[in-house]
């Protein structure tokens, strides 16, 4: 895929799938994020909202090394603040706008319980093709809001491994626990 072309979803998993057969290196895949633009028709399988969810996380290929989800957010949606397991992860906009709140844990151990995270200075927005990389060390709780003047947004997710369960923290409580994670399957 060249830059800012319109490509196949089929060669953007393809893409993703060689890079995850190495190490899965950072750079390749966020330059990948940044630069190829999935068509929206092949996309549009996989743009589902599930009525009474926040977001929608439809699987589109997932391997026992990486993970491609779509998701579909509807306006004013957000998740809860949250860790990924330690796994490393992509997010870009494919349409839509959102925001990213980072946070950090101060007090408790990553598991359920008591646990303190605090926010770390203002959400940053993330247009269309800016992609957000997690590792298990750097920048792992966060909160993902749609901006609130977009109607529905949809992102690209990929993951370094498949993974079934995160963290979700709750500032008020102060408490931790484990949130499990459905998926839609692949519509064919």
């Amino acid at each position: 895929m060249t830059s800012a072309s319109q490509g196949s979803l089929h060669d953007f998993v393809s893409t993703v799938v060689a890079l995850a057969r190495g190490d899965f290196p950072s750079e390749p895949m966020t330059r990948l994020l940044t630069e190829a633009r999935v068509r929206g028709e092949d996309l549009a399988p996989y743009v589902v909202l599930d009525c009474g969810s926040e977001y929608t996380r439809a699987l589109i290929h997932r391997t026992d090394e990486v993970e491609i989800l779509a998701m579909t957010w509807p306006k004013g949606s957000a998740t809860p603040i949250h860790d990924h397991a330690g796994q490393r992860c992509w997010m870009v906009a494919t349409s839509g706008m959102f925001f990213v709140e980072d946070y950090r844990q101060i007090a408790g151990v990553r598991e359920p319980g008591y646990a303190v995270v605090e926010k770390l200075g203002a959400a940053w927005r993330m247009p269309v093709g800016l992609p957000d990389f997690r590792s298990e060390r750097e920048r792992d709780i966060h909160r993902v809001l749609v901006a609130p003047d977009c109607e529905l947004a949809v992102s690209l997710h990929v993951y370094a491994r498949p993974y079934t369960t995160c963290l979700v923290f709750d500032e008020a409580e102060r408490r931790a626990r484990e949130l499990h994670l459905a998926v839609h399957p692949a519509p064919f």
